[in-house]
C-alpha cells in the first residue's frame, strides 16, 4: 500500500495508508480504527478487500501510530477530534486528492461511533459498523465490568498522574493514548449516556441528527463490549440514519474467540472474511 500523509484542518499530520485495485473497481472503502488501534492491524483485512477490487484507504488517529509524537506528554489532542477534524480529513482527501465517492465507511468500534462529525455525510454511501457500542461501565457483563470500573476509577487516573499520559500498552489495550484523549474516554465511559452530554455541552449535537446514511452494525456473540444492550444503544446516536443490527454467532463460524478485534485476524480469512464482506456489499 501507499504510504500517505493528510492534513488535517487544523494542520495535523496524519499518517495513512492507500492501495487501488489491478481490476475495475466495485467502489471505495474507509477502515476507521478502534480506539487504540494502529492502522497496520487491518492491512491484511484490506489487502483481501483491495483483491475482491476495492480501493482501500487505512489511517492512523492523531495520537497513534504513525500519527503519535515522540513524547506522547506533548499533546494536548482530545479523543473527540478523531471525528471533528480526523474523519473529515480523511473524507475530504479521498473526495478531492483521489477524486472518490460513495465512499463506505467501514468503522471499527470508535471508528463507528464518530462518523456522526463527518461534515459532508453526502460522500459516504453507507456504514458499515463493527463492534461499535455504547461504552458506559455499568452495561458490561461480569466480571469485565469491574475490571473496566478498576480501570476508570484507579488504574486510567494512576497512569496520568505517574506518566503523564495512559500507558495502555502496560495493560494489554492497545496503543498508548495521550492525557486528554484517556480522560475524555473515561468521561464517557462514566456516563450512562456515554458522549451524548458532550455533544450536547461542547460539540455540535446536531450533527449526529443529520447524519442520515444507511448504517448496519455487525457485532459478534463473545463480545463483551458489544453486546444487545450497548449495540442499540450506540445506534440511537443516529436518529435519522436507516439502520439495522446484525448479531453474528461465533459459533456458527469459528470454533475460535473473536471478541472486539478478532474478525479483521488474517487466521480469520476464510470464515469471517467472506461473511463480512458480503455485509459490506449487501
Amino acid at each position: 500500500m501507499e504510504k500517505l500523509t493528510i492534513t488535517a484542518s487544523d494542520g495535523y499530520q496524519l499518517s495513512a495508508l492507500y492501495a487501488s485495485p489491478d481490476r475495475e473497481s466495485r467502489g471505495s472503502i474507509v477502515i476507521s480504527s478502534a480506539t487504540g488501534v494502529k492502522k497496520e492491524f487491518y492491512i491484511h483485512f484490506a489487502g483481501f478487500l483491495i483483491g475482491q477490487g476495492y480501493h482501500v484507504l487505512l489511517f492512523d488517529y492523531r495520537g497513534i501510530g504513525g500519527s503519535a509524537p515522540v513524547d506522547l506528554r506533548t499533546m494536548d489532542a482530545y479523543m473527540h477530534e478523531w471525528g471533528t477534524k480526523d474523519m473529515n480529513a480523511v473524507v475530504d482527501y479521498l473526495v478531492h486528492e483521489k477524486g472518490l465517492k460513495e465512499i463506505i465507511w467501514l468503522g471499527h468500534s470508535v471508528g463507528a461511533q464518530l462518523v456522526g462529525f463527518v461534515d459532508h455525510a453526502e460522500h459516504i454511501a453507507k456504514v458499515v459498523s463493527v463492534n461499535s457500542a455504547l461504552g458506559y461501565w455499568r452495561y458490561f457483563p461480569l466480571p469485565w465490568r469491574w475490571l473496566i470500573w478498576a480501570l476508570w476509577y484507579f488504574v486510567g487516573p494512576l497512569m496520568v498522574k505517574v506518566y503523564g499520559y495512559g500507558v495502555m500498552s502496560k495493560i494489554g489495550w492497545g496503543e498508548n493514548l495521550p492525557r486528554n484523549m484517556l480522560l475524555e474516554w473515561r468521561t464517557w465511559c462514566l456516563n450512562r449516556s456515554y458522549f451524548r452530554e458532550s455533544l450536547t455541552e461542547l460539540l455540535d449535537a446536531g450533527q449526529f441528527v443529520r447524519f442520515t446514511r444507511p448504517i448496519t452494525a455487525v457485532y459478534m456473540s463473545d463480545d463483551f463490549i458489544a453486546n444487545d444492550k450497548t449495540v442499540p444503544l450506540m445506534m440511537g446516536f443516529f436518529p435519522n440514519s436507516p439502520h439495522q443490527i446484525l448479531k453474528l454467532s461465533v459459533r456458527e463460524h469459528t470454533r475460535g474467540k473473536v471478541g472486539h478485534t478478532g474478525i479483521f485476524r488474517k487466521k480469520y480469512r476464510e470464515e469471517l472474511w467472506p461473511v463480512l464482506l458480503a455485509i459490506i456489499e449487501k
